[in-house]
């Protein structure tokens, strides 16, 4: 289970759904060093904090993967983190 923390609390992925995000990170250049974070946060057993240009770098992960699949394809946690993060920067511009 993987805990990420944003401006409207924890949005949580299951088990399944954060081992296909983190192989997609991991296979997104801009969105690497979000994994790394998560690698961090994993090991202290903490919940996650993206920096602004990790969430950018998320969300566009976040919305290809929905493209592929839709919100039945990439599940309830990643879909809501897709919406808060695009939310959260949206805001932010």
């Amino acid at each position: 289970m993987l805990k990420i923390r944003t401006s409207r609390g924890m949005v949580t992925l299951n088990n399944q759904e954060s081992r296909e995000f983190r192989e997609r990170l991991r296979n997104d250049r801009a969105a690497r060093s979000a994994e790394g974070t998560i690698a961090v946060s994993a090991n202290a057993s903490t919940s996650i904090t993206f920096s602004g240009v990790e969430k950018a770098a998320v969300l566009e992960v976040l919305r290809a993967w929905h493209e592929e699949g839709g919100p039945s394809g990439m599940g309830a946690g990643p879909a809501e983190l897709r919406n808060v993060f695009a939310e959260e920067l949206a805001r932010e511009l």
